[in-house]
C-alpha cells in the first residue's frame, strides 16, 4: 500500500460507502442533506479521476478531478448552512471553484508547475474548511448539547491547517509531484489526506443528522399535538424534578391549573375547529406571558397546568389573574365567527414532603371552587379542609360569539 494512488482507491471505497449512508438518509427532513450526498456524490467521481491518473488524460485527471474535488467540499459547505438555517454562499464558492480551475490549467498547460498547482488548491481546501468549522462553532444550537458539531468543526480546522502547511510547503518547492514518487512520502500523505476531507466530515454530518433526528422525536414525544405545549407525560416528569429540587432546600414551586369556561359549548356552537383554535390562541398567550423557567402543559381538552418554580402564593397571584384578563380580553375569531372566552383557575404552592398527584390535588380542589363561585375567576387553595361542596355551580354567562349569518347557535 506504498503506492498514493492505492490509498487513493480506498478513500474512494469509503466515499462510496459515505454516500450510501447519507443517501439513505436523504428523506429525514433534515436540511442540507441534499447538498451532502451530492458532495460524496462529486467527491467520488474526483477520486476515481485521481485514481486514473497516467490512465486516462491530464485534462481528465488533473483538472476535471481538482475541480470536482473543490465543488464538493463548496456543496458540503452548503449542506452545513443550511443545517445550521444559514443560506450558502452559491456565488462565492462558485467563483472560487473556478479559480481553481483556471489554476490549474494555467499551471499544468502554460506552465506546468506542481507546486503552484498545490499552492492553488490548498488555498481554497484551507479557507472553505475553516468556513465549515467556523459556521458550526458559531451557528450550533445553544440550548442542547452540542459535541457532534464541535467535534465536525474540529477537524473541519485540522483540515484546514492541514492544508495551509501543505500550501506553504508547496510554495516553498519543498512538495515532490507523488506520480514521480515510489514512496508515499510527505505529499502523498497530504493527498490521502484531501481525499479523506469529504467522507470525513460527512461521518459528522451523520452525527448530527441523528441527534437532530433524535432530539425532534423526543419534541414529538414531549408536545401536544395541537397546542406545542408540553404534553402531560414530559410536564409531570418535568414537575417531579422541580419539587425534587425543592426538597433539597430549593424554594418551593406553585402549579396552577386553568380551565377554559364552558368549552363544551364553544364546540357545540360553533365546531371543533373552533374549540381547536381557542385552545391554541389560548396555550399562545399563556406561553407568551411567563417567564422563562415556568412550564405549561396540556393536561387533557380544555384544561392546562403552569408550573412556577419558586415562586409565592402572591406572585402566582399575578401571573393567574394576568393569564385570565388576557383570555377575556383576547376573542378568537376565524371562519367560524369570533368566539369569547373565559377562564377559571387554581393554585397551591408546594409544601415540604408533598408529592406532585397531592400537589396537583389541591391546586384541582381551587380550580373547582372557582367554578363553583362563577367562574372567570383564580382561587388560591387554603388551609381550610378538602371539603368538597356539593351546592350547584353558579350559572355563569356562556362564551359569546359573533357566528357567521345565517348559522344556528346549538345550546
Amino acid at each position: 500500500m506504498s503506492d498514493p494512488f492505492a490509498l487513493l482507491a480506498v478513500t474512494t471505497l469509503l466515499s462510496v460507502m459515505m454516500l450510501a449512508i447519507v443517501w439513505s438518509l436523504r428523506r429525514c427532513g433534515q436540511p442540507g442533506v441534499r447538498h451532502w450526498w451530492q458532495s460524496n456524490l462529486t467527491a467520488m467521481v474526483a477520486l476515481v479521476l485521481f485514481t486514473l491518473r497516467g490512465r486516462i488524460p491530464d485534462i481528465l485527471s488533473i483538472v476535471v478531478a481538482n475541480g470536482a474535488l473543490a465543488w464538493a467540499l463548496a456543496l458540503f459547505h452548503a449542506g452545513i448552512a443550511r443545517f445550521c438555517g444559514r443560506e450558502p454562499p452559491w456565488r462565492a464558492m462558485a467563483a472560487a471553484t473556478l479559480a481553481v480551475v483556471a489554476g490549474v490549467v494555467t499551471w499544468r498547460y502554460i506552465y506546468n508547475d506542481f507546486n503552484a498547482r498545490v499552492v492553488v488548491v490548498s488555498v481554497f481546501h484551507a479557507v472553505l474548511c475553516a468556513c465549515v468549522g467556523y459556521v458550526l462553532v458559531r451557528y450550533r444550537p445553544r440550548a442542547r448539547p452540542t459535541s457532534h458539531y464541535l467535534t465536525t468543526a474540529g477537524f473541519a480546522f485540522f483540515l484546514a491547517a492541514a492544508h495551509a502547511l501543505r500550501g506553504i510547503l508547496s510554495a516553498l518547492s519543498v512538495m515532490d509531484d507523488p506520480s514521480t514518487m515510489t514512496s508515499p512520502g510527505l505529499n502523498a500523505a497530504f493527498l490521502v489526506l484531501g481525499a479523506m476531507a469529504t467522507p470525513g466530515l460527512t461521518m459528522g454530518a451523520v452525527l448530527m443528522i441523528h441527534d437532530a433526528m433524535v432530539r425532534r422525536l423526543e419534541a414529538i414525544a414531549n408536545s401536544d399535538y395541537l397546542t406545542g405545549t408540553m404534553s402531560r407525560k414530559a410536564f409531570e416528569e418535568e414537575a417531579r424534578r422541580e419539587l425534587a429540587r425543592a426538597a433539597r432546600g430549593g424554594h418551593p414551586p406553585v402549579l396552577l391549573i386553568v380551565d377554559i369556561d364552558h368549552f363544551k359549548s364553544v364546540n357545540d356552537t360553533f365546531g371543533h375547529a373552533a374549540g381547536d383554535a381557542v385552545l391554541v390562541e389560548f396555550a399562545r398567550l399563556v406561553t407568551a406571558s411567563l417567564r422563562a423557567p415556568d412550564r405549561i402543559g396540556r393536561m387533557g381538552g380544555e384544561e392546562f397546568v403552569v408550573l412556577l418554580p419558586a415562586s409565592s402564593l402572591e406572585d402566582a397571584r399575578h401571573v393567574a389573574e394576568r393569564i385570565r384578563s388576557l383570555a377575556g380580553a383576547s376573542p378568537v375569531g376565524g371562519p367560524f365567527g369570533t368566539v369569547r372566552y373565559t377562564v377559571s383557575g387554581g393554585y397551591a404552592a408546594w409544601q415540604p414532603g408533598e408529592s406532585l398527584p397531592e400537589l396537583t390535588a389541591r391546586a384541582d380542589t381551587a380550580l373547582y371552587m372557582a367554578k363553583l363561585s362563577g367562574r372567570n375567576r383564580v382561587l388560591p387553595h387554603t388551609a381550610a379542609p378538602d371539603v368538597m361542596p356539593h351546592a350547584a355551580p353558579a350559572q355563569a354567562a356562556q362564551p359569546s360569539a359573533t357566528a357567521p349569518s345565517g348559522e344556528r347557535q346549538r345550546r
